[in-house]
């Protein structure tokens, strides 16, 4: 048999006939009529080639085959109904998923704290994986589930046409190593064009916080730089840098890693970073539950004091 040719349609008419071996009742199960479904029957034996029902009596009997066919039928069209007509579900207490998440190491921490206190469902798992180029092609090839990427990153042709949510706001401040020369709280143009300056990759000239700099007519003598935003409250000790850096990072890193705040002395934009995720992911019962676990305000209630 030639499954192209096959009438899905016909299939639910023999999956009825075979239970009820009966045409008058099989048609008022299918709300048809006699004589379509008997014509359907019809259609059934030349498609299976083989008389599938005879007569017994007032009633019908199976054939062989279609002894043959009455649990594997059942079994594919409740395989159909649950898989394909049935409203899809997910239950992260049942449910096996890999999610796939691009983040910057930055919000890399947060949204691992957003994840792991809402608890861990054994059955789920979160691949968190860095931003990169690399990253970033694999998300518009529909590798990944969802990326956090900060604001300036939005208008990549990558990301125009997907839903988006804003997930985490900081603001910059300064920090010099607690021995630093400088004793003063602020950070300001002297500051900045005395000492020299601890780059993140971030800081570049091209994004909103380098721009920034510059409009205010600062130009910091760039040292050093990275691209771990992780390495520079550690890189500051026993030095005489200054670096930007996410507040919360710095609250947070304060003692252990020996560090003082300093205020700006000029404005500066926020930082804002922005949850992503493609059209079709939008109604997908598994990552409607994977946004609702990326809450922001999750992130407001983490302790700025070192845990431990």
């Amino acid at each position: 048999m030639d499954l192209r040719r096959v009438d899905l349609n016909l299939l639910v008419v023999l999956d009825v006939l075979l239970s009820e071996c009966n045409v008058t009742r099989a048609a008022e199960r299918l709300n048809m009529s006699q004589p379509a479904t008997s014509t359907a029957l019809a259609r059934l034996r030349k498609q299976f080639d083989d008389q599938l029902l005879v007569k017994n009596g007032r009633n019908l009997r199976l054939t062989p085959r279609a002894q043959a066919l009455v649990g594997p039928l059942r079994s594919v069209l409740h395989t159909l109904e649950r898989s394909i007509l049935t409203e899809p579900t997910f239950d992260p207490t049942v449910d096996s998923r890999v999610f796939t998440l691009l983040t910057g190491d930055y919000t890399e921490v947060a949204l691992l704290r957003m994840l792991m206190r809402r608890g861990h469902p054994a059955n789920v798992r979160f691949d968190l994986r860095p931003l990169s180029k690399a990253s970033i092609a694999a998300f518009h090839r529909h590798e990944a589930d969802l990326a956090v990427l900060p604001e300036q990153l939005l208008d990549a042709p990558e990301f125009e046409r997907c839903h988006r949510r804003a997930v985490l706001t900081d603001r910059y401040v300064g920090a010099v190593w607690t021995g630093h020369p400088y004793t003063g709280t602020e950070l300001n143009r002297e500051v900045l064009s005395h000492y020299p300056f601890m780059s993140y990759l971030q800081y570049d000239d091209d994004t909103a916080l380098g721009r920034s700099l510059l409009r205010a007519g600062i130009v910091a003598r760039t040292g050093a730089s990275t691209t771990n935003i992780a390495v520079l409250p550690y890189a500051l000790e026993h030095t005489v840098f200054v670096t930007l850096m996410p507040e919360r990072m710095a609250e947070r890193m304060a003692a252990v890693a020996s560090l003082r705040i300093l205020e700006p002395a000029f404005d500066l934009p926020p930082l804002c970073e922005y949850a992503v995720w493609h059209e079709e992911s939008e109604s997908d019962p598994a990552h409607i539950w994977l946004r609702s676990q990326i809450d922001p305000s999750l992130v407001e209630r983490v302790p700025v004091s070192q845990p431990g």
